[in-house]
């Protein structure tokens, strides 16, 4: 049985041990809370007829459960990657704590990418199967995934939410009805795969992509900097626009509703109505948003909400607006990569990141995340919280094991104002 695991405490964040893992903070919530919303969506954003309410943490974790029972029985190796090319949604979230509780590596896939980027991502982390949808919008995500599987013989196995889908797929709202799913034993940390190594995200290098390895505890710890900026806890409420597709979007939703005990709401499909809706709603949300929407949330006059937190995720390269601030109280995330999350809230000056420590400290003294620049202006950075690893040819690099104290030196160039982050350009 998965231990449950109390949440992180704002105020007083935990220092992330290996040992902490996501399953267990969704666990003792639904030990704690069974009856509080966990991942929520609005009713044209539904995929599967068991999220159409939303999900419980009790419900929730009954179906990351029984996912990873129904994912175990699949002819693949522990550890091994598996895609997982869905929406921002309950069934994504989900998906990737059943991956991880099966053993499996998930892989985060992009519906925003083209076709060869999603071949050239499969193959460079040797995806062997893939979890996706019938159909978002006028996309079909699992008529995409076979056109992966057309092109990379490694992609054996394509398994899919919803009912409209192609011959050859195999339907997981059929698989989570099915009664000898639910007379399998639960999944326990004795007899149960072994621990999954980590999530799966990608770094564009040219025209190629390079997949990056990252532990399950140096992501709540990338996490922590985010909460404590945006100051989550279990009065909190998220409305995140960003799908859980790289180190942003997982950090900023998933992770830390699950990290601050909080209910998720997600919006895969943008709706202004909606939107307007679910911030209106009680408690005050905290809105997760890309840093390039803040000009129309501001048009919008959502901004002007003094009730509001509205945390926009920036992502390198990129030139953030100094000077600028919103009756809304704003946070600014700015990912390096796949490497370091940074965020500070801003001031009546504007956006306030600046170089230096982000989180708690860890043992012995070295922060959970510290930015500093070369003599050039690289960037670098350093700590737990930028444990990613280069998956070198499908496996990752013997060296993986590097010290937190070791520096990663970060291909963009830093452009500082009054002491301030204002941008970070590539480095040719």
């Amino acid at each position: 049985m998965v231990v449950p695991h109390a949440p992180l405490d704002a105020g007083r964040p935990n220092v992330p041990t290996p040992q902490l893992r996501l399953g267990r903070l969704l666990a003792g919530a639904a030990a704690r809370e069974p009856g509080r919303m966990a991942f929520s969506s609005p009713p044209v954003d539904m995929v599967t007829a068991w999220s159409r309410h939303g999900l419980t943490t009790s419900a929730a974790d009954g179906q990351v459960r029984r996912l990873a029972s129904f994912l175990q029985h699949l002819p693949l190796e522990p550890g091994d990657p598996l895609g997982i090319l869905l929406p921002n949604g309950a069934e994504a979230c989900v998906t990737i704590l059943a991956a991880l509780r099966a053993g499996y590596v998930p892989c985060l896939l992009s519906l925003g990418w083209r076709s060869d980027e999603l071949v050239a991502a499969v193959e460079a982390a040797k995806v062997p199967a893939i979890i996706t949808l019938d159909r978002l919008g006028e996309v079909r995500p699992a008529d995409l995934a076979c056109t992966i599987a057309a092109d990379y013989l490694g992609l054996r196995f394509i398994c899919s939410f919803g009912h409209d889908i192609p011959d050859g797929v195999i339907s997981l709202d059929q698989a989570l009805n099915d009664q000898v799913l639910r007379d399998f034993e639960e999944l326990g940390d004795i007899g149960g795969p072994p621990p999954s190594p980590g999530l799966i995200t990608f770094e564009r290098h040219g025209d190629g992509v390079l997949p990056l390895l990252r532990p399950e505890a140096t992501l709540i710890a990338a996490t922590l900097p985010l909460v404590l900026a945006a100051r989550l806890g279990s009065e909190s409420r998220i409305v995140s626009l960003l799908p859980p597709d790289d180190l942003g979007g997982l950090a900023s939703g998933l992770v830390a509703a699950l990290a601050a005990d909080c209910p998720l709401t997600m919006q895969a499909l943008f709706d202004g109505d909606e939107l307007v809706r679910d911030l209106g709603a009680d408690p005050p949300a905290t809105l997760i948003a890309p840093g390039w929407i803040e000009d129309l949330l501001a048009e919008a006059g959502l901004l002007d909400n003094d009730q509001l937190t509205c945390v926009l995720v920036h992502k390198a390269p990129v030139r953030l607006p100094v000077g600028r601030s919103h009756n809304a109280r704003i946070v600014d995330v700015l990912t390096v990569g796949e490497v370091a999350l940074m965020a500070a809230a801003r001031d009546a000056q504007g956006p306030a990141l600046r170089l230096g420590a982000f989180g708690a400290l860890a043992p012995g003294g070295i922060p959970l995340l510290e930015v500093e620049a070369g003599q050039d202006g690289a960037i670098m950075a350093r700590g737990a919280a930028t444990g990613s690893i280069p998956l070198l040819d499908g496996a990752a690099p013997q060296t993986s094991d590097a010290p937190e104290s070791d520096w990663h030196h970060l291909p963009y160039r830093i452009t500082l104002s009054d002491g301030l982050i204002a941008a970070l350009d590539p480095i040719p």
